[in-house]
């Protein structure tokens, strides 16, 4: 009696346990991975006008990063229509799809102590005969014939003979033979010849224009000091604009001088509530003048980012631009290179609700105070 119930128990028992090991299925695991990689990244669509200095001021990015997101090189030339990365990656949204559609519930994966459904364990144990195999290969010395052949080998190596030199051959002993320097000499006499004929062509040639340029020395003095009492009248202001815009060379400053961009009163302060919140407002008369605060060179100047009105953007070296907006009209365009001081606008109040000058200063695409720039007054 007493056995029977001892085997009772134990059966029992192990029915217990066979049912804690046995879940109704498969536990499903949520991948944050994809989750995270299935978040639509910002994008921006190429329109007419726009330049990637003004697309990323407009989204308080470097221009440099903008470009790297891309895959855009200077002279970071932009198409209408055009779809732009701001951020995250349009990679990563397909490889969620992809996952997605790979895997609709997730990870599956199967509990510990849980065998395969059709019992099979063999693929657990190691595959003792390709462990044998690969002991032997790499165990087994060169035998027999296989160490003959090497041997054949190394002995042929170093049986083979060098280079033949006959000591007795022109040049064995690293002098020129005589059909060599018979060959050399004649060759130097050539180019001496060549140099002597080249000398005097080139002294017939300077004597025949030094007697033309008397000649006509004399028979245009009249002329030559008209054309040089007209240079001397003519306005020196006429030849500014073209040495300004075409022949300045952009030089990246670096320590960018920083000055006041125009006069009037400060009505707007950085970080103060209103539509644009990233620089000062500097109020002032319509057509008052608008000073580049530091020299650079003109890299964006027009109407397409939206508040800013007649904007111009003004690159000073790799860290630092500065921008100028609500402008009346604008004086420059892109690539001229200013200096500092130079008037590159008139003050206005395009896209604003009153006359001023709106200014900005970026520190690689983020604002910053224009107050810490600028010098007191």
């Amino acid at each position: 009696m007493r056995k029977a119930l001892l085997v009772s128990a134990v059966a029992l028992a192990m029915a217990g346990c066979a049912a804690q090991q046995q879940p109704g299925g498969q536990v499903t695991v949520r991948d944050l991975s994809v989750a995270r990689e299935a978040t639509a990244p910002a994008s921006y669509t190429v329109e007419p006008g726009d330049t990637l200095y003004g697309i990323a001021w407009r989204h308080d990015m470097d221009y440099r990063e903008l470009a790297r997101l891309n895959q855009i090189g200077p002279p970071y030339q932009l198409q209408p229509g055009q779809q732009l990365r701001l951020g995250g990656g349009e990679g990563g949204r397909a490889l969620a799809d992809t996952a997605s559609e790979a895997r609709p519930g997730g990870v599956q994966i199967t509990p510990l102590g849980e065998a395969p459904a059709d019992g099979d364990l063999d693929w657990l144990a190691p595959d003792e005969s390709a462990i044998e195999r690969n002991r032997r290969l790499s165990a087994t010395p060169l035998e027999g014939e296989a160490m003959a052949a090497a041997d054949q080998v190394a002995e042929a190596e170093m049986a083979a003979p060098g280079p033949i030199v006959n000591p007795d051959s022109p040049g064995a002993d690293g002098r020129l033979s005589e059909r060599d320097l018979a060959e050399r000499e004649a060759r130097q006499a050539q180019q001496a010849a060549s140099r002597e004929s080249a000398v005097e062509s080139s002294s017939t040639e300077s004597r025949d224009t030094d007697a033309r340029d008397v000649a006509d020395t004399e028979s245009s003095s009249s002329v030559a000091d008209t054309e040089s009492q007209e240079v001397a009248a003519a306005p020196a202001e006429e030849a500014a604009p073209a040495s300004r815009n075409g022949q300045r060379t952009y030089t990246p400053v670096a320590e960018v001088p920083w000055q006041w961009p125009t006069e009037g009163e400060l009505v707007g302060s950085f970080g103060d509530g209103g539509n644009i919140t990233a620089g000062i407002d500097i109020a002032g008369q319509k057509g008052q003048s608008v000073k580049a605060a530091g020299p650079g060179i003109v890299v964006y100047a027009g109407s397409g980012v939206r508040g800013y009105g007649n904007l111009i953007l003004l690159k000073h070296n790799d860290e630092y631009l500065s921008a100028y907006a609500h402008n009346d009209s604008l004086s420059v365009s892109e690539n001229d290179v200013v200096e500092a001081g130079e008037v590159i606008a008139t003050m206005g109040d395009t896209d604003a609700d009153r006359v001023k000058l709106h200014f900005e200063v970026r520190r690689n695409g983020q604002p910053q105070d224009p107050l810490t720039f600028l010098p007191s007054r």
